[in-house]
């Protein structure tokens, strides 16, 4: 019995001190468009297809905001002709620490995809 609570203490704890990863951003990354897109549209078009809300703050600069459950999180994505960043803004409920710049892990698995489809879309 010592032993079952022993190891039930111990995942708890071990679940309990689990980290959150770095916040995940993309700098300055290089995609070749296909002729009659524009990188902005595959960004906007990246966004929406994962139900990201999409907004053109001004020319070569597009934000976009996540609502997932009780979860929202915001980026900025400055462009260019051939080249994209995914820089973080803000988010609620994600357990964000700036001290450490670290966040729930969904984040990364949000921005990855979002990354993931702007080259797809890119080169449609």
């Amino acid at each position: 019995m010592k032993k079952i609570l022993f190891l039930l203490t111990l995942c708890l704890f071990a679940a309990a001190c689990r980290s959150y990863p770095t916040v995940y951003e993309v700098k300055n990354s290089r995609v070749t468009v296909a002729e009659g897109q524009t990188l902005r549209q595959a960004i906007m078009q990246a966004g929406n297809g994962r139900r990201w809300v999409m907004h053109e703050v001004k020319p070569g600069l597009i934000q976009g905001r996540l609502n997932v459950r009780n979860h929202e999180v915001v980026v900025d994505i400055p462009y260019t002709q051939d080249s994209f960043s995914i820089e973080y803004v803000s988010s609620d409920n994600m357990m964000y620490n700036p001290k450490k710049n670290r966040i729930h892990r969904k984040y990364k698995q949000w921005v990855r995809n979002l990354e993931t489809d702007i080259y797809r879309f890119a080169q449609r």
